[in-house]
């Protein structure tokens, strides 16, 4: 077996290139191969590598000297999260915009087109920068608390990076821009639609961006985000159809909004399966490990 491939060197890895930035997490990953290699005997043995990792110390520790100090606001992975969500936001923005002018261009009559676009820069901005601020908390906390803890290999639980496909980038895509589009209708509405919906509306939009950040941050599938997406996507449906029976007209962009949460669900559901099948399989190759390790003594 290569030592890349070995169980509890695939989980420091995984630590230490968790929350660094992406252009920095091979450089780190064979930096940090290449001093094990030279720690470890020629022959070695489970042991031998679990006794070199816990000299090597915490893998946050090592990661240090890769994460880029970034801004007094942000740092290493999560900024660079903020801009590419800033640039799928103004995408989705734009291709919002698009759509709400050819199915309600009228609605355009009588209003204030740069307080639109104003308000939609705002979101823009605040939707890229407030979920990637929770992320760099949830981070710094999470890091302090590894950091303060005493050190051992156990520590490290079983993980699986999150592999992101382009049509889950599209299907975010689709869903902001009609959430963008729902935005503008309210606030070109010609009936009374209250500030409380509004409101609440931006805030499902929030939750949405918010849970997706947070699994881009952590980017594991062992981990409780996602069941945090899980739960969004299920109270969004739910207070969209909620909103539509009696707050506010049902627009083709709730539906689309609806069913790409229907989809996400789907999705989650075969991840996180997937997830629990690993971590079963992976359970029982440790058992049979310690069954055998003890027959041979």
């Amino acid at each position: 077996m290569k030592l890349i491939e070995h169980e509890l060197v695939d989980r420091y890895i995984y630590y230490l290139q968790r929350y660094i930035p992406y252009d920095k997490q091979e450089a780190a990953k064979e930096d940090f191969l290449n001093i094990l290699r030279d720690r470890l005997p020629e022959i070695y043995t489970e042991e031998d590598i679990k006794k070199e990792l816990n000299r090597m110390g915490n893998p946050y520790e090592f990661a240090g000297a890769y994460s880029d100090s970034g801004n007094f606001l942000l740092s290493g992975k999560n900024y660079e999260i903020f801009k590419a969500f800033l640039k799928i936001l103004s995408i989705s923005a734009l291709l919002g915009l698009v759509a709400f002018t050819f199915n309600y261009f009228r609605r355009f009559q009588g209003t204030n087109l740069f307080d639109i676009l104003k308000s939609l820069v705002v979101s823009i901005f605040i939707l890229s920068l407030l979920p990637s601020w929770i992320c760099e908390k949830i981070k710094t906390t999470k890091i302090l608390k590894a950091l303060m803890d005493e050190w051992d290999i156990e520590n490290l639980y079983e993980s699986k990076k999150l592999k992101l496909e382009v049509y889950e980038i599209g299907l975010l895509m689709v869903k902001f821009s009609m959430y963008f589009m729902l935005q503008v209708y309210i606030l070109t509405a010609s009936i009374n639609i209250s500030k409380a919906t509004y409101f609440f509306v931006m805030f499902l939009f929030f939750i949405n961006v918010l849970s997706v950040n947070i699994k881009f941050s952590e980017n594991t599938i062992f981990s409780k985000t996602m069941y945090v997406e899980y739960f969004v996507d299920i109270f969004s449906i739910i207070s969209l159809i909620f909103l539509t029976s009696y707050h506010m007209p049902r627009v083709f962009g709730t539906n689309i909004i609806i069913l790409c949460n229907i989809v996400n669900l789907v999705l989650n559901s075969y991840t996180i399966s997937k997830s629990k099948n690993i971590l079963l399989s992976r359970k029982k190759r440790k058992k049979n490990r310690k069954r055998n390790k003890k027959d041979r003594d």
